[in-house]
């Protein structure tokens, strides 16, 4: 199980945090408690079940309130890429990560899912155990109001 859905366990936590070293250790953590409630496993849909303990171990953290940790990730500059685009493509990351934010909890989910991991709407709806129509009535309305907090 770990060794099919722990990248994209990290990645939905990575779109939250931002930061790899604490995305990997909230993905330890989310599949620490999985092994912990193996009891409760639904092997039908272990989706839905791994990504609502994700969901939960990063509500748990941001309760806890811990500070990020100070160590940030290196980045490589491409040098095939000028520097003043690389800064531009940075300030559009820190924008639209910071807009992201502000985003309710269902739509981040659905964006992060939709477009940071590549699913499929009927892949994404399985994975929050929503309808396809939902999952699609929640990305129009997130983008919409990404657009506005990016205008």
């Amino acid at each position: 199980m770990y060794n099919t859905y722990a990248d994209d366990i990290y990645r939905y936590l990575f779109s939250y945090v931002h930061n790899s070293a604490l995305a990997e250790d909230l993905t330890a953590e989310t599949f620490t408690k999985a092994w912990a409630n193996i009891d409760n496993f639904d092997f039908k849909q272990p989706r839905p079940w791994l990504y609502k303990i994700a969901k939960n171990t990063l509500t748990d953290y941001f309760r806890k309130k811990q500070p990020l940790p100070l160590d940030e990730d290196i980045e490589i500059i491409d040098n095939k890429q000028s520097v003043e685009d690389y800064v531009d493509n940075q300030l559009s990351q820190k924008r639209i990560a910071t807009a992201m934010t502000k985003l309710p909890d269902d739509m981040k989910s659905v964006v992060s899912m939709r477009f940071l991991l590549g699913y499929s709407v009927k892949k994404t709806a399985s994975s929050l155990e929503l309808t396809e129509a939902n999952v699609r009535v929640l990305q129009y309305r997130a983008l919409k109001k990404l657009r506005g907090y990016l205008s």
